[in-house]
Formats: structure tokens, sequence, C-alpha cells
């Protein structure tokens, strides 16, 4: 039975419904007064005593007195001011970071730098012992010198 039931005025005796027919003649036209939604004003359903709704009419419920919200506080929004905050810190945080990063990198140069001395001048103490006395070591200058069409010359002296 997919068909909703006829209108039944309040207060009218409920009787049984017969069987529906699908095939059969329709059913009875209503009967009784006429009530247009303009004249009884907007309904409200409500939730009735046994699980179901009821349809009451809006001015027949009682009025509640809600409070006003209560307004924004005046300033900046706490949330947003943390979280400016925590972009600033984030931005100093980065840049203290790059700044120390090239102080590093500044004394470990000077730190190689030294190292690389040190070791040079270790390499000179360690072949010179002493003044040797001896001319068995020489200073050997080779000058090239390149011109036009594949033409070079070459100049060894020694000292």
């Amino acid at each position: 039975m997919n068909e909703p039931l006829p209108y039944r005025p309040p207060g009218e005796p409920v009787t049984d419904w017969p069987a529906l027919d699908p095939y059969g003649p329709a059913a009875q036209p209503l009967s009784g007064a006429v009530e247009l939604a303009a004249d009884r004003g907007p309904v409200v359903y409500v939730p009735g005593a046994h699980g179901g709704f009821v349809a009451v009419r809006r001015e027949d419920l009682p009025t509640i007195h809600v409070p006003d919200p209560t307004p924004a506080p005046a300033g900046v929004d706490p949330h947003a001011q943390r979280l400016a905050a925590k972009g600033v810190f984030a931005a100093g945080a980065g840049v203290g970071a790059y700044f120390a990063a090239g102080a590093v990198a500044i004394a470990l140069d000077s730190l190689v730098q030294a190292l690389i001395a040190a070791a040079v001048a270790a390499g000179v103490a360690i072949a010179t012992p002493g003044r040797r006395g001896g001319g068995d070591t020489y200073i050997t200058h080779h000058h090239v010198t390149n011109r036009w069409w594949g033409k070079s010359s070459t100049t060894i002296r020694n000292r």
C-alpha cells in the first residue's frame, strides 16, 4: 500500500478503511470545510510524546529569550598573533643559522690555511736541516716564447 491515507480533520472518528483496490474506481473525494494555509498561519513540526512529529502553529509556541552573542574582543586575534610570532621566529632562526654557517666556514678556512702553512714550513725544515756547502742544488728556468705560425723558442738557464 504505497498511497497515502486520505485527509482526516481532527476530532473526526476513525473508521476502518477498506482495502484499496488499485484497479477499482477512485476513492471518494474529501469532504468537509477547507482550511487555507494563510488562514492558520505558519506551522512548525515539533517532536511529539510518542516519537512522531506534531504540527503546532508558530504563534502558539512559547518564546524563549536567546542572549545576544558576545562581541568580538577588540584588537588583533591572539591566534593570529601566535601564528605571526612563529613565522618571525622561524625567519630569525633561519637568518641566524645562515650567519652561523658563514662564521664556521670562515673559521674552518682559516684553520685549513694555517695547517697548510705549517705543513709547508715543516717540509722546508725537513728538506733543509741546515745550509749545505755544496752546489748540488740547481734552479732551472724554462722560458718558452710562442710566435705566429707555430714558431716557438725555448731558453733554459740554470743558477
